[in-house]
């Protein structure tokens, strides 16, 4: 019988280090980079065109504003997310995003969906993102729609390493308190923004009856009155229709005295009252 013989050549390796898969803070702290930077630079845009034009900072601009900046967030996001290309959070904290069997970079479509991912995400009041906790991955629920995964792309030091965790550790903490505060133990601050700007609109009528007494010598609950003397009765309506709900509305007027009660297009119709009551 003979023996098989060894080829030393035949034996090869295959075992290769485990996939250095970015830890979750470290992709929270390059999330917040890439949004924080767009939002500020495009914030200055906005405010600078704005006072060029002179208009008003009202609901029409904020749905604007919020519509702009995602736009250009998940464009952003789309190119420099495909290819070899890294968005710039990315590259500084040293991670980058590939094809969930690393066999590559992300194709341009791949790289739109995850970008909308993003917000699938937020939408399932952030548990998306959590979801990366408890994958072996960490693979967030973007991850999973456009088959990606975030790993390191360069070599860091332990101690490079170490503060970019805690520091997105942090800022992740942080953030997930503020929110879940906001939407389940307080007022989240568009609510509160439209709160605000109802007590404005109840303001503004103040004024208006104030010039109605100086011209006329008395107080009026005639609304129409009132918007003929701001000199633009169109837009005083408009502004009625934005910052307050339609029924509601009042105003009571007795001797030299009057009180504005209505309620504001927040989630919960707060009421407003002018002159405020005292605390």
């Amino acid at each position: 019988m003979t023996q098989p013989s060894f080829n030393p050549d035949a034996q090869k390796v295959t075992d290769t280090p485990p996939v250095p898969y970015a830890s979750v803070p470290e992709r929270f702290a390059a999330i917040l980079i890439d949004y924080g930077l767009i939002f500020i630079i495009l914030q200055f845009i906005l405010w600078a065109l704005l006072g060029l034009i002179g208009k008003r900072y009202d609901a029409a601009y904020v749905l604007f504003a919020f519509i702009l900046l995602n736009a250009v967030f998940v464009l952003y996001e789309t190119i420099f997310s495909c290819g070899d290309r890294t968005t710039l959070g990315k590259a500084l904290v040293g991670i980058g995003v590939m094809r969930s069997d690393l066999s590559g970079p992300l194709p341009w479509y791949r790289a739109f969906l995850r970008a909308i991912g993003y917000y699938i995400s937020a939408l399932l009041f952030f548990c998306g993102f959590l979801w990366a906790f408890i994958d072996n991955k960490n693979r967030a629920l973007h991850d999973f729609i456009s088959g990606s995964a975030v790993v390191e792309v360069r070599q860091r030091s332990a101690t490079e390493k170490l503060l970019v965790r805690v520091a997105g550790g942090v800022i992740l903490a942080a953030f997930l308190a503020i929110f879940y505060f906001q939407y389940f133990g307080g007022k989240s601050w568009m609510q509160k923004y439209k709160v605000n700007q109802a007590e404005k609109m109840l303001q503004n009528v103040a004024v208006l009856e104030e010039g109605h007494y100086r011209n006329y010598g008395y107080y009026t609950n005639d609304l129409l009155r009132l918007a003929l003397l701001s000199g633009d009765p169109v837009q005083f309506q408009r502004d009625l229709q934005y910052y307050l709900q339609p029924k509601g509305f009042y105003i009571g007027v007795k001797g030299n005295s009057y009180k504005i009660t209505a309620y504001a297009t927040d989630n919960k119709k707060t009421q407003v009252v002018w002159p405020k009551q005292k605390q």
